[in-house]
């Protein structure tokens, strides 16, 4: 009978680290869930099942699961420019900015979300990855399925369909991105994914009622990054895809209700607390709100006024023909990025984009799998779509969206670890 060299080869030992193992498979499955249903659930689940039994592991094994990603640098850079827009804060509004901002910067946790899936989603077992993909589609269709929902029975009493704002679980302007990019994932894994003709025919139906959802929220800046992502992604894939685009113009200018022509034609619209934008503002009022916000990043230009600060400013900036105060963000990725935290942090987010992107291209265009070929085009279609909805609302700020933008990059990376780690296995028996 052999005895134990040391602690770790006995098998009790090996009985934990196999307990710690699998109790993050439900972790998993909940995680993928919540991410277009319940961020609550997400975090939970991620954080409790998956990154504590990762750092005990590591504990325990003494081998933290680090190691180095094409993503440090950028993210290091994002948080470098919040803490020195942070620290230049407190000569912009005193302690209240200050304290503010360094209060936001230490509540950005999205990042984590990456390296969590990078790093603790190594080697699963093979059901595991579909497990999570089945529960993401489901989460957010039935998620889609609640803001169909509402929208039925706030129309059934009486609503004005073009007022009605549904968003299921999620503030319907958050709904709306997270779906957009749910919605790219799955036409991603249609184009490249290989499915059995009853796996197609299941994600079909919860794409439709997935795109209901969308359909009714009426988010139309998430139309136009779909549309975006879609478009990027058939030139990528399917180039057939883009024949879609002039047949879906052509029918809806054909067959669609006015009202709901006038509603895309007033995207530069922005709907505020007031609502004074769509009922009675002028047809140019996110053009309003991105002037007046510009106006404050031109006295602070190199590293803004603090995250979470122009709130407070907006109302010393705007003029008297501004229908609207304390604006909380700019409407605009760019814009906001610029007054928070100057063109240092403008820089910083596009040091990052590009590296985002350089990390799905070459997942895509190395795959050595149908997995990492499906993440690598979802991936792209995804910031695509990110990048465009952004030039009408403040998505970088929205965690939700975040989340699913930096679970993809990280479940690229576990992907492609684990065909590394499967192709050079066979050598060194």
């Amino acid at each position: 009978m052999a005895v134990p060299t040391s602690i770790e080869d006995s098998p009790a030992f090996r009985r934990v680290l196999g307990f710690l193992r699998r109790w993050q498979y439900p972790g998993w499955i909940l995680f993928a869930a919540g991410l277009a249903f319940s961020i609550s659930l997400c975090n939970w689940a991620i954080f409790a099942f998956v990154l504590l039994p990762l750092i005990i592991k590591a504990d325990l094994t003494r081998k933290p699961p680090l190691f180095h990603t094409r993503l440090d640098w950028p993210f290091a850079a994002l948080y470098g420019s919040m803490v020195i827009s942070s620290a230049t804060a407190y000569l912009v509004g005193g302690a209240e900015f200050g304290n503010r901002s360094f209060f936001w910067t230490f509540t950005f946790a999205a990042p984590l979300v990456y390296y969590t899936v990078a790093f603790g989603l190594t080697d699963p077992p093979r059901w595991l990855p579909k497990a999570m993909l089945v529960a993401f589609f489901a989460g957010a269709a039935a998620n889609s399925a609640y803001a169909v929902i509402q929208f039925a029975r706030a129309v059934a009493e009486g609503a004005d369909v073009f007022t009605v704002r549904p968003g299921g679980r999620l503030f319907y302007m958050t709904y709306g991105g997270v779906m957009m990019l749910v919605l790219t994932v799955a036409l991603a894994l249609f184009l490249r994914g290989r499915l059995s003709s009853r796996s197609r025919l299941g994600l079909g139906v919860l794409f439709a009622i997935m795109l209901a959802g969308l359909a009714v929220s009426l988010v139309r800046s998430a139309w136009v990054g779909l549309a975006a992502a879609v478009f990027v992604m058939a030139v990528i894939a399917d180039r057939r895809l883009l024949w879609a685009f002039p047949a879906v113009v052509l029918l809806t200018v054909l067959i669609a209700p006015r009202p709901i022509i006038k509603r895309a034609e007033s995207i530069l619209n922005a709907a505020t607390d007031r609502g004074t934008a769509e009922a009675g503002g002028p047809p140019e009022f996110r053009v309003d709100i991105w002037r007046t916000t510009l106006r404050i990043a031109r006295d602070y230009p190199l590293t803004g006024v603090g995250v979470h600060n122009t709130l407070y400013l907006y109302d010393q900036y705007k003029d008297e023909t501004s229908v609207e105060s304390q604006v909380p963000h700019a409407h605009n990725n760019y814009i906001q990025l610029v007054v928070e935290r100057g063109v240092l942090g403008l820089a910083a987010f596009t040091f990052f984009i590009v590296a985002l992107f350089k990390l799905f291209a070459r997942g895509y265009r190395q795959a050595r799998s149908p997995t990492t070929r499906v993440l690598g085009l979802a991936g792209i279609g995804a910031t695509t779509g990110f990048l465009v909805e952004g030039f009408f609302e403040y998505t970088f700020g929205d965690y939700e969206i975040m989340a699913i933008l930096y679970a993809l990059a990280g479940a690229l990376v576990a992907a492609q670890r684990w065909e590394a780690s499967r192709t050079e296995a066979p050598r060194a028996t």
